[in-house]
């Protein structure tokens, strides 16, 4: 195993097949990635979001190849750590689930202390690093940073994806092309505002691969619960994808009868919201005892 740091000089603002890779690794390699926050320092300085340029405020870094990930296989990739250097609170008109309540684009610089960001002299939260924006290249075409998500990742906001989290990504091309950014110190679950408290840093994450064993969307894992993804049009087809998948998840990896998956998902799934940039919904699913 190798550790490997790739630094914001590699950023992108799309998933591409035809982005040259930063770097070639060998599976079970750990990669930091370095992500940066410049759009939002520039929107405290005054800037507008028209001359910033929306899709710079979700740039990623990358990518990473790896080596022998083909079509069909699946990235691994363990989140080992998750470090935030900056902070910042935005709030923006017209921009989001409370973008109606101000009138005027306001910033603030969150003082990470310790554990705690504080938002004000009254008011501290605690830090919670996680990813926003995770995701491989497509098999065609490419995929934004920003909105929506797609069956190989993009700008899912899972509240979910912080260290000790492990997400499973279907390989489209050979390498399988991995981009990383959008980092958050803390955020509510499925990004009530759409807008986290936004943070440059560095995810330190082991990248694994698993031969023809590729999700039909991301699957993150957490302890003995599975996270079965459903992305779709509209939220009732990505509820009933999510569902599918966690009965197929009980059938064929646990082995259980259809009926008692069935009955099983009925008293212990869960069913739960992805972030806000497309319909995403979640179904989690306790390893049966």
């Amino acid at each position: 195993m190798k550790e490997h740091v790739i630094t914001t000089e590699h950023r992108t603002a799309t998933f591409n097949r035809e982005h040259e890779p930063a770097m070639q690794i060998e599976p079970g390699d750990v990669v930091t990635f370095e992500t940066g926050d410049v759009a939002y320092e520039r929107l405290h300085s005054g800037e507008s979001v028209e001359d910033i340029g929306l899709e710079t405020f979700n740039l990623v870094t990358g990518p990473v190849a790896v080596n022998g990930a083909e079509p069909g296989d699946a990235l691994v990739i363990d989140v080992l750590d998750v470090e935030i250097r900056r902070a910042w609170s935005v709030w923006m008109p017209e921009f989001g689930g409370l973008g109606k309540r101000t009138g005027e684009t306001r910033t603030r610089q969150i003082n990470i202390e310790g554990d705690e960001l504080r938002i004000s002299d009254e008011l501290t939260v605690p830090l919670e690093p996680m990813i926003g924006c995770i995701g491989v290249a497509p098999a065609e075409g490419e995929g934004s940073t920003f909105q929506p998500a797609y069956r190989f990742g993009g700008n899912m906001d899972l509240r979910e994806l912080s260290p000790g989290a492990t997400i499973r990504l279907p390989v489209e091309v050979d390498g399988g092309r991995l981009s990383v950014g959008d980092l958050h110190a803390a955020m509510g679950r499925g990004e009530p505002t759409w807008v986290a408290i936004e943070a440059a840093g560095r995810a330190r994450l082991r990248v694994g691969l698993e031969k023809d064993a590729a999700p039909p969307t991301p699957r993150v894992r957490i302890g003995t619960t599975t996270l079965c993804m459903g992305i779709a049009d509209t939220l009732e087809e990505a509820h009933q994808s999510a569902l599918d998948q966690a009965f197929d998840l009980l059938i064929t990896q646990h082995g259980l009868d259809p009926f008692d998956a069935n009955a099983y998902a009925s008293a212990r799934v869960g069913m739960r919201l992805g972030g806000p940039c497309c319909p995403i919904v979640m179904a989690e699913v306790p390893d049966p005892v």
